[in-house]
């Protein structure tokens, strides 16, 4: 027999007898027990810890997300996908808390930039020119809830943050004696928030505005606050504006005053209002001759010039309306501590009661009480007690003249 044949057999001879002993050693004995796989690894996958527990594991501490997330187009993405795995959350320091992605123009472009190759049913957005070109870069979950975007109704972060910006300012750095939000701990602004929504913690600027407020707002509007930073974030002014100057200026109003001065819950209109009506109470309010504890620092902060623009553009926006109602009785000047709740004609604003038409007698007895403590609110009565006995009697007198609305 030829040589190079020896070689080739002796060669495939070795080679078939190595292929045997490594089946034989390498081979564990479970194996093929059940079927073609290592039978011993069914017990030992089900005494080990997983690494991926699935989104039912978030429902019951995560309902509310879990039921938007459950009812849009984003249930394909898997909770775990965002927040990495769970493991043994929230049971162990390491995994306590998941975490919420920062950058979330990088996460949610992976899917949603748009690219030819992506189906067009696939929402697609041209990074370098989204939202707008205009604007300064925002976190896509400013505007849209990454749980569920496909659910109408919820309003984005900025939009929110526009009923906040009177008392705490445009960028979240507080206005005057009104705090600041910018940085803080979004799990305590939205404990804090809650609070005030049950009554837990009681004021009567935020109590309404926090009731009208659903939990995922707040929890929308104490991460935007917390993950802030330094940026800018102007609230949303009215829409035709003008400059720039004027929306930020707008911004310091549009908290209570709404985008288009429309007043918003309690607080009231300043559309269509006469300019040289609005320059006064402005002027009033940061000279302190009219006392209001939201409206005083803001104005304050105003310069007259400031002022002046702000008046101007409230005057000319919307339709045009009386200023202050005239009424055949002259206004005593301590009037001007109710405008802001009770209005310009006593008609009631929001929540706040009406005084016009009331009796005489009624209202005074009602300050008196407030004044004396007998009646207890904390709004009333600072205000109660600031008067003395004659302007009682005057503004009960006034407001019992004036003709109700109704």
């Amino acid at each position: 027999m030829p040589q190079h044949i020896v070689r080739l057999i002796v060669l495939v001879v070795v080679f078939f007898a190595t292929a045997v002993a490594a089946k034989i050693y390498f081979t564990d004995e479970s194996f093929y027990r059940y079927g073609h796989y290592r039978a011993d690894s069914v017990p030992e996958l089900a005494t080990g810890k997983p690494k991926y527990r699935g989104p039912a594991y978030c429902q019951d501490c995560h309902t509310e997300r879990h039921v938007q997330w459950t009812a849009g187009v984003h249930k394909v993405v898997k909770c775990e996908i965002c927040h990495t795995p769970a493991g043994e959350h929230p049971t162990t320091p390491t995994t306590a808390k998941l975490p919420i992605p920062a950058d979330t123009v990088k996460l949610c472009t992976l899917c949603h930039e748009k690219m030819p190759s992506r189906p067009a049913t696939q929402p697609q957005i041209v990074v370098k020119d989204h939202p707008y070109p205009h604007e300064d870069r925002q976190e896509c979950i400013t505007c849209h809830n990454p749980h569920s975007p496909s659910i109408g109704g919820l309003k984005p972060a900025v939009a929110l943050a526009a009923e906040c910006a009177g008392c705490h300012g445009a960028d979240g750095k507080g206005v005057g004696a009104f705090p600041g939000l910018l940085g803080k701990d979004a799990a305590y602004l939205a404990r804090e928030m809650k609070k005030y929504k049950a009554g837990a913690r009681q004021n009567p600027m935020m109590t309404p505005i926090m009731q009208a407020l659903s939990d995922r707002d707040i929890d929308v509007l104490a991460e935007y606050y917390a993950n802030l930073g330094g940026k800018s974030a102007v609230a949303p002014g009215a829409p035709g504006t003008g400059s720039s100057a004027m929306v930020q200026l707008s911004a310091k109003c549009v908290g209570c005053h709404g985008a288009e001065g429309q007043g918003v819950g309690v607080f009231p209109a300043l559309t269509g209002k006469d300019a040289a009506y609005l320059i006064d109470q402005l002027k009033n309010y940061k000279s302190g001759v009219r006392e209001n504890p939201m409206m005083e620092p803001i104005a304050k902060g105003l310069t007259d010039e400031q002022i002046e623009m702000l008046a101007k553009y409230y005057a000319t926006l919307g339709a045009k309306s009386a200023a202050a109602p005239k009424s055949a009785v002259t206004a005593p000047a301590a009037n001007a501590k109710c405008l802001g709740c009770h209005g310009a004609q006593g008609q009631g604003v929001g929540v706040f009661p009406a005084l016009a038409g009331k009796d005489t007698a009624y209202l005074s007895d009602q300050l008196h009480n407030y004044k004396s403590g007998a009646r207890q609110n904390p709004m009333m009565e600072p205000i109660a007690k600031g008067l003395t006995d004659e302007e009682i009697e005057k503004l009960a007198g006034y407001y019992s003249s004036l003709k109700p609305s109704n």
